[in-house]
Formats: structure tokens, sequence, C-alpha cells
């Protein structure tokens, strides 16, 4: 590749190169290559480097210090951030074992790729075929580096996912949390046949209104038992309650339930969200249904409680004779969808529904709808994981560990 001069007063020339390459497609072509052939240089000048202070002394140099003899070298070629480099010589020592500090034994790639697998598996590949997001992954990963990798492999790197989602499910955790939200999303498995899965989850406000993602863990489904046993290991890692002020839940399955028997001092904030789309379901008459919605959300309009009564005890005239069922069961609860009215801004807009928590779970949601169903439990966790730790978790620009949790700011 012809040099191109950037130097004060030729710069419109070296420009003019750039383009005439870069419409023959050759330019950056020509610059990948050369940064390669730098990049190699420089290998091989580590490599030479670190092995004498291995052995102890250069080649042919007498020493007491000796720990080995040079005995030639041999070319090997390895998967780097820059792009395939083939022909690396790496100096053989005799008489001491010796692997170099730039790769591990039988590694022919940089550990930094690893990442760079993983998110490419996670970002939007199918996993309804067994297979097909490896073998997508390694036609992505040939493209851009210019070299290849097994199916195999990126299968192996995603597994290395088992451990940090282990270590963060038995994570202890401060007892900072002022209101701790809850909902489930519902997930489906392949083997050992076609089921349906939920997995629960809780994410904690603290008192400066930071979220965090507490935990998550799947489920057969969300009855009481389930919930019960997920809040207790919850409060076994340390979430015992003392600072917490409000659960917000939608009320669904045994949530009520199992809140009641692990947290009975705690301020319950049923989603007013929830209880106002529940009143669209069986109705008598389904005509019915924009209207009964409508006036329902005009009584949390209220300024005051007394108004919002007011407004309730309307509704109630309006839609007894109606449809007295769904009246019922609206009034139902309903002191606990009143809670947020105790607290003042912004905490009253945060706690009023489920949406801080919802608004995260639609993204999962998103990120996990071309797969369509998981191989298996295990599976469900690992990609569940990363796509939470990988994907979703912006704010943090390093791989996460057990210690690094998922947070975002309040604004």
């Amino acid at each position: 590749m012809k040099a191109i001069d950037f130097s004060e007063g030729k710069i419109a020339g070296g420009m003019e190169v750039v383009k005439s390459y870069g419409s023959q497609g050759d330019f950056w072509e020509g610059l990948r290559e050369r940064v390669i052939k730098r990049v190699k240089t420089a290998l091989g000048r580590v490599l030479a480097e670190e092995v004498k202070g291995v052995v102890g002394c250069s080649k042919y140099e007498r020493s007491e210090e000796r720990k080995g003899y040079l005995n030639g070298s041999y070319e090997r070629g390895l998967l780097s951030e820059y792009g395939w480099i083939e022909g690396i010589k790496v100096p053989r020592v005799r008489g001491i074992s010796w692997t170099p500090s730039i790769w591990g034994r039988h590694k022919r790639r940089q550990r930094v790729l690893d990442k760079v697998i993983l998110e490419g598996f996670l970002l939007g590949h199918s996993a309804a075929t067994p297979g097909f997001a490896p073998r997508k992954t390694k036609r992505m990963f040939k493209r851009v580096f210019k070299g290849s990798i097994s199916a195999q492999t990126v299968s192996n790197v995603v597994k290395l996912l088992d451990q940090d989602s282990e270590d963060f499910r038995r994570r202890r955790f401060e007892d900072k949390y002022r209101v701790l939200i809850l909902d489930g999303l519902r997930i489906k498995l392949s083997l050992p046949v076609v089921q349906e899965k939920v997995v629960l989850m809780a994410l904690g406000i603290k008192e400066d209104g930071t979220k965090e993602l507490s935990g998550y863990q799947v489920v057969s489904s969300e009855k009481e038992c389930f919930w019960w046993g997920f809040l207790e290991d919850l409060r076994d890692r340390g979430l015992r309650g003392d600072n917490l002020e409000v659960i917000v839940h939608d009320g669904m399955g045994g949530l009520s339930s199992a809140v009641a028997i692990v947290y009975p001092w705690v301020k319950v904030q049923r989603c007013v969200f929830h209880k106002i789309s529940n009143l669209a379901d069986k109705l008598e008459n389904p005509f019915h249904r924009f209207a009964i919605m409508k006036d329902a959300s005009e009584i949390y309009e209220a300024e005051t409680l007394k108004e919002l009564y007011s407004r309730l005890r309307a509704f109630c005239l309006k839609w007894q004779p109606k449809e007295p069922r769904k009246v019922k069961n609206f009034l139902r609860d309903f002191e606990q969808t009143l809670t947020y009215r105790e607290y003042p801004e912004p905490w009253r807009t945060l706690i009023r529904t489920t949406n801080p928590l919802e608004r995260f779970l639609e993204e999962l949601q998103r990120r996990i709808k071309p797969m369509r169903r998981f191989p298996n439990q295990k599976s469900a966790e690992r990609i569940l994981y990363g796509l939470i730790f990988y994907v979703l978790n912006e704010q943090q620009q390093d791989v996460p560990s057990s210690k690094q949790i998922y947070t975002m700011s309040l604004t």
C-alpha cells in the first residue's frame, strides 16, 4: 500500500489518495494489513523479551542464572481484536516449561474477544434452532475479524456465564432499599417438553433514588409458594426490610399473600395501571370496556382524597347495576392503590405503578422474542443473565462480575 502523507500542506493530497482507495474498496483493507503487520512485529519483540527474562540470559550468553536454553522457534496464528495474525514466531525453550503471557495455553484468540463473541451471540441472535445462534455469530466474527471460530467455541464462551449467574444469585446485599417493585415475565422452554415458565424479578430503589435489580428466579408459575420462596431468599441474603417502606406489585397470582407473609409490616402499593386494566376482562357487556376504564382512571386523577372518594361513589352508582362483578373486584384492596398519595414527588409518580420494572421487562422481552423459547432452564438462566448484564446494562462499560449489579439512576 502506498504511503499517504498527511503532513501540513499536504492534507488535501492525502485525502485524494484516501478517496481513490476508498472508491476501490482497497484503502481500509490495506490499512488493516499495515496494522496487523505492525502488531505482529510488536508481538515478536514482546515474546523475545519475555523468553529472555524466563531463561535468564540472551542467546549464546553464558550465565549461572540460566534456567533453560532457546531451541529455535515455531509459527502460530492468533485471532486478535485487530484481525487474524498469521505466522507469529514463538521461541521454543528447552529445559523448562513456558507459555507466553499474551495468550493462554492452547488459546488461539485474545481473551478480550470472548466478550465480543458473547455479545454477538446475545444481541438478537435466534436460538429457536439448536446451533443456529453459534453459526450466525461465527459468520459475523469471520466477516469482521477475518478469522474463524467454531460453533463449539461460541457455546463454550456463553457457558462461562454460569458461574457469574450463580454468584449473582447467591450474593448478599445491604438492607438499604426504600421501595421494592415486584413483577414476573413469562418465557417458554423446549425441554423436557414445551412448557411455560415465569421469571420472578425484584427491583429495589434506595433513598437516593438509585434503582437496582435485586434478584430474579425462573420458576413454574406465579403461585404463592414460588413468590414466597423468592422473597424468603431475598430476606435470607440481606433484605430484612428494616428500611423498606413500600412494596409495589400488581397483585397477580399468590403475590399478595406471599408479601403479607414475608414482609407483613411493610405498606403495599397495588399498581394503579393493572387495577384499571383488570376491568377490561370478562365484562357482562364488552362494549362497556372503554367507558368503565375511563371512569376508573378519572378516580385517581382527583387532587384530594375527599374528591377521590366522591368520584369512587359515583363510579359505583353508575356501574354497579351494569357490571356488579367487576365493581366488586375493583373495590377489593382498593385502599392499597392509594398508598402513593402519602408521598411527595417524584416518589409519588415512581411508586404509583410497576412501570420502573415493567419498562425493563419489556426491553428484556423484546430481546428474547426472536429466540421463541429456551432449550432448558439452565440455558434460560444463563442467557437471561447475559442479556441483563451485557446488553441491557448500558451504564457499565466493563464486563460485570457478581459484585457489579444492574443499576439505574432515578431521573
